[in-house]
């Protein structure tokens, strides 16, 4: 619950499957197995910053009246670059399979991190707008998955990467700022009897 959202009169929800989606995404975009059994704290840690911060920069954009131009053609782009940036499209499939997920439900959460961009770009920093400098730039020093193509066959998906890293590293800059307006509390399954529990979206 955050004023960006809405507050308390109106919650968001995090589902225990959406979670665990973007903490496999967060392990294998480091190359790391997931282990059979449980997920490691710190993917699941950064899922949770990652899907919280974006439902409040969607919020905000949402509060502007405004939607994100070009939205089905750049959630389409999102998709890519994440099969991208987790080892191509049948690893971003198996994972879905693995946790549930359709492709409906991924699109509507990938329509959250454009809105997301979206806002950061017009009212934060600009992300979206990549410079031919930027690119070279990247394509020669950054980590990406685009390391064995041609420059000129990498360049269209790199610049979605760069934007996409740019959106990562400030959507935590923004969630650190808005910690003390962050209250996220655990529901757990029905059955236990373990109360639910509040918890900081993100590490002191």
């Amino acid at each position: 619950m955050t004023p960006e959202t809405g507050g308390m009169a109106h919650p968001r929800f995090i589902t225990d499957r959406t979670l665990a989606l973007f903490a496999r995404f967060e392990a294998m975009s480091e190359q790391v197995p997931m282990p059979e059994a449980g997920y490691p704290e710190r993917y699941v840690r950064s899922a949770l910053d990652r899907l919280v911060a974006r439902s409040m920069l969607a919020g905000l954009l949402r509060q502007r009246g405004t939607e994100a131009p070009d939205l089905p053609r750049r959630a389409r782009e999102a998709r890519a670059e994440l099969a991208d940036r987790v080892g191509g499209p049948r690893a971003l499939d198996e994972a879905m399979k693995r946790e549930g997920i359709d492709d409906d439900e991924l699109m509507a959460l990938l329509n959250e991190q454009i809105r997301a961009a979206t806002y950061i770009d017009k009212a934060i920093t600009s992300i979206l707008t990549v410079t031919e400098d930027s690119l070279r730039e990247a394509y020669r020093g950054a980590v990406h998955p685009y390391r064995n193509l041609k420059y000129e066959d990498a360049r269209e998906r790199l610049r979605v990467w760069v934007a996409t890293e740019r959106q990562r590293a400030t959507e935590l800059e923004f969630l650190q700022s808005a910690r003390a307006r962050i209250t996220v509390i655990v529901h757990n399954p029905i059955g236990t009897s373990e109360p639910n529990r509040e918890i900081s979206p993100i590490r002191p």
